[in-house]
């Protein structure tokens, strides 16, 4: 399979965010507190979004926002 072959067939297409999105001909890459809780099961909820939160106000476009970023951030800001 392509990238071209990808790229025709979007997977959330249906979605109303994909939609507003791809009218703007912008992307986005969603993660959520279960991606953080795949790296910290032991983190509340509150604890997760916290993480997500403070990635996105750390964001550095040239690294983007990874596994690592989720698992780092949340052991600086929860360590174990």
């Amino acid at each position: 399979m392509t990238i071209t072959h990808l790229a025709k067939e979007p997977v959330s297409s249906g979605n109303t965010l994909y939609r507003f999105l791809a009218k703007q001909r912008q992307i986005a890459i969603v993660w959520s507190i279960e991606d953080v809780h795949e790296v910290r099961p032991d983190l509340s909820d509150e604890q997760a979004w916290l993480v997500l939160e403070t990635c996105k106000r750390n964001h550095d476009a040239n690294v983007g926002i990874t596994w690592d970023t989720l698992e780092i951030t949340a052991d600086y800001l929860f360590s174990e």
